[in-house]
């Protein structure tokens, strides 16, 4: 009898906490090897359940599939997992960095829009102005500095 016998489909999605299809998908896509068959189900070995917590936790870091393959790639590479960790890394750091800018940006902006009393998009400095072109719809959150909490346009703007 083996010591670790090779596992179905649905024992490896129990045990990683992933959906068969997810499993599926991973083979497909080339991050997981496709196993072997017996009796024409997929019979995995053990060593599956690692490849899936590191797609797991490389995926709640922010990674997308296409780098975590990237990364895969590099543990069978000579040089190993660290020269692709830190490209990857520094890359997904920018992405967080402007990700927090944003979220810092909707936070004071939800602070302010909560204590609205305006009665249009028009008279609110919320909103960009009639005719004022929107560079970048990514960054269209503007940061008001109001008096208090009102966020009226004045007279003049």
């Amino acid at each position: 009898m083996d010591e670790f016998p090779e596992l179905t489909i649905g024992e490896v999605a129990k045990r990683a906490g992933v959906a068969t299809s997810s499993i599926r998908y991973y083979e497909r896509i080339g991050l997981l090897e496709e196993p072997g068959r017996s009796g024409g189900q997929r019979r995995y070995e053990p060593e599956v359940l690692g490849k899936l917590g590191f797609i797991g936790v490389a995926q709640s870091a922010g990674f997308k599939l296409r780098e975590i393959r990237e990364l895969m790639d590099g543990m069978d590479s000579p040089d190993g997992l660290s020269a692709p960790m830190r490209s990857l890394s520094d890359q997904k750091l920018v992405e967080v960095e402007e990700l927090l800018e944003r979220t810092k940006a909707m936070k004071g902006w939800l602070e302010v829009a909560r204590e609205c009393g305006c009665a249009s998009p028009e008279e609110c400095a919320l909103f960009p102005d009639v005719g004022e072109e929107l560079r970048d719809p990514g960054t269209a959150l503007k940061m008001i500095r109001v008096e208090g909490k009102n966020c009226r346009r004045s007279p003049g703007d």
